[in-house]
């Protein structure tokens, strides 16, 4: 009874509503109809309720593999939220689980990496070499892979990772380098390969970051990364006020000295003031005019120099400390968006790149003829599993020989109660209850007497606030209703077979 009540409120967080609309035009909430709870409060921000603690449960387990959508491999699966049994599984269900699918992603980046270091490096304008081929498929499977996951999780909730728009920059560099490498071949034109390969060349800037943003998952860069984030978008936003500033500046200077520089030129003269050469300023300022210039001038280098940059740095630091002050939260909405983008997909099948090159050259033409039936979905399983077998194996290796232990105590309320008598259910109940206070602060009598220091978990560096005081008494409430609530069944079972037994002893 209490694991079914479990399934059925993570069923309420992590499925979607199945109730159709049938008109949505003026529903302002019809871009949220295929999302779950936990993808809306990803969109809305909801950094707090993301960082609750039984939140925070199912979304390790999610990413862990110990909450799955799918624990079986066959025409007829659907997809619903279920706690993992390894007996019962099919081992190829273990291809969806985040963890398994973001250390592919690695791998992925990093062999694209590789091709891209030989193709630049041996740089053959002449000829399409081998390693420029792969990198042309590489590029598609990784434009196919973007571009299923964009139609599985919506255009709103995909946006919500910054990582994606990496990712759209990287697609769009890798296409621009093979039009204009092709075209340059087929015209016999160097300077297009010449510029395609210094396009290319452009992919580092975002795909070696993009390699290391698995280090998101730890706290101290989990952290960081909305810290830039927050920062970028204040620092365009000013960028807005100093273009204004500067366009006046370069339109009086350009029309009181255009008899000595031209607008070009002035133009990078104020680029130059404006990021620090103050000295350039003073030398020419009397040949722009000797009226006006000096005065105009000192000004601008006042405005540029000390007002504008100085406001800068400050509104910078202001974005910082406010993102740094929830630093825990933080942290706790990035890993939380990075686990549900990984498994927002309503597909039975899903191929790892480059792996869905095949799916879709097998599968997709057939699409226009004929409509998708159980032998479409037969097929894409039977190819699933001749591609993605030595993947699996090295799974189930992992599993198999990973340390025992390593999440079982924290997670342990994730496995299930057991199965056990009436008598044995204050003991369940006290188990899962002391299961869900792992990690919970706790207030001993003689501490809240004495105004003693409360026992912290590791992460948390702050003292306990007056709500977190009340909550816990106020679990340590509920805990004792529900040891007496044990209690009256108990007696109230005890009661019902003694009558059982006196009936059934009398005489008919």
């Amino acid at each position: 009874m209490k694991r079914n009540q479990l399934l059925s409120s993570l069923s309420r967080l992590t499925m979607t509503s199945d109730d159709e609309d049938g008109d949505n035009e003026g529903d302002p909430t019809s871009s949220f109809k295929n999302l779950n709870a936990l993808e809306i409060a990803a969109i809305a921000d909801a950094k707090r309720f993301l960082s609750q603690h039984i939140v925070q449960k199912i979304i390790t387990a999610i990413w862990s593999g110990d909450i799955v959508f799918w624990d079986s491999l066959s025409v007829h699966s659907t997809k619903k939220v279920r706690f993992y049994n390894p007996r019962t599984a099919d081992p190829f269900s273990r291809l969806r689980v985040p963890k398994y699918l973001k250390s592919w992603e690695v791998l992925f980046f990093c062999i694209f990496l590789a091709l891209y270091y030989a193709v630049l490096i041996v740089r053959d304008e002449s000829r399409i070499t081998i390693p420029e081929v792969i990198l042309f498929l590489w590029i598609a499977a990784f434009f196919y892979d973007e571009l299923s996951e964009w139609l599985d999780a919506g255009s709103i909730f995909y946006a919500t990772d910054i990582w994606n728009l990496f990712d759209m920059i990287m697609i769009a560099i890798g296409f621009t380098f093979a039009i204009l490498r092709i075209i340059g071949i087929v015209q016999n034109k160097p300077d297009l390969n010449d510029l395609a390969f210094d396009i290319l060349a452009l992919e580092a800037l975002f795909m070696i970051p993009r390699i290391f943003s698995i280090l998101s998952l730890s706290p101290a860069w989990g952290t960081l990364i909305p810290c830039l984030k927050e920062m970028g978008k204040d620092f365009f936003k000013y960028m807005v006020l100093v273009v204004v500033v500067y366009c006046g500046f370069l339109t009086t200077f350009s029309l009181v000295g255009r008899n000595v520089f031209a607008f070009k030129s002035m133009a990078w003269i104020l680029t130059k003031i404006f990021y620090g050469s103050a000295p350039i300023g003073f030398e020419i300022m009397n040949q722009i005019d000797p009226f006006f210039g000096p005065p105009l001038m000192i000004i601008f280098i006042t405005l540029s120099s000390f007002l504008l940059m100085g406001s800068l740095t400050g509104m910078l630091s202001n974005s910082f400390s406010r993102v740094i002050t929830h630093a825990k939260e933080e942290y706790l909405y990035v890993y939380s968006v990075y686990v549900l983008e990984a498994s927002t997909s309503n597909r039975l099948t899903h191929f790892f790149p480059p792996f869905n090159l095949l799916a879709l050259v097998l599968f997709r033409p057939w699409r226009l003829f004929f409509t998708a039936d159980e032998k479409f979905r037969a097929g894409r399983i039977m190819l699933l599993k001749a591609t993605h077998w030595p993947i699996v194996g090295i799974i189930k290796l992992y599993e198999m020989y990973r340390k025992p232990g390593a999440l079982e105590d924290e997670f342990a309320g994730f496995k299930g109660p057991s199965r056990s008598s009436r008598r044995n259910g204050r003991h369940a109940i006290a188990q899962k209850r002391s299961a869900s206070n792992v990690g919970r602060q706790t207030l001993s009598p003689r501490g809240r007497a004495n105004g003693q220091s409360i026992e912290m978990r590791e992460d948390d560096v702050d003292a306990p606030t007056a709500m977190e005081v009340q909550l816990t008494e106020l679990n340590r409430k509920i805990d004792q209703l529900t040891a007496a609530i044990m209690a009256i069944q108990e007696k109230q079972a005890s009661g019902n077979d003694s009558g059982s037994s006196s009936t059934g002893a009398t005489p008919a």
